[in-house]
């Protein structure tokens, strides 16, 4: 699972996560990205999801923790882009009314 980060000229940043997000070093992946921003004073966050195709029980865990993280940072995390299948699983979860969730990445970063 690729994880990129990059920093929009609004401030945002967008962390793009692709393919399965599975217990290992998937997850630990987000997580180094996540924290590493915050050391850097990043308040604003979204999680690109638009190309994750997978997401297991730890994957789902490691966005709440990053959630969690973020937030006592005095941050605010966003999901983007989820397909039905992850929406699904967040919704089971119930991950997603934890955290804004938009269908798109231009949505979430206006």
């Amino acid at each position: 699972m690729p994880v990129e980060a990059r920093q929009l000229d609004s401030g945002v940043a967008v962390v793009t996560i692709t393919g399965r997000m599975a217990m290992g070093g998937d997850t630990e992946r987000l997580d180094a990205a996540v924290k590493s921003l915050l050391q850097k004073d990043q308040k604003k966050f979204v999680l690109d999801i638009t190309a994750l195709d997978y997401a297991d029980s730890s994957g789902i865990g490691m966005l709440v923790s990053c959630l969690t993280n973020v937030r006592k940072a005095g941050g605010e995390l966003a999901l983007a882009g989820a397909n039905p299948r992850i929406k699904r699983i967040l919704a089971m979860t119930g991950v997603d009314t934890m955290m804004p969730m938009f269908d798109t990445l231009a949505a979430a970063t206006t």
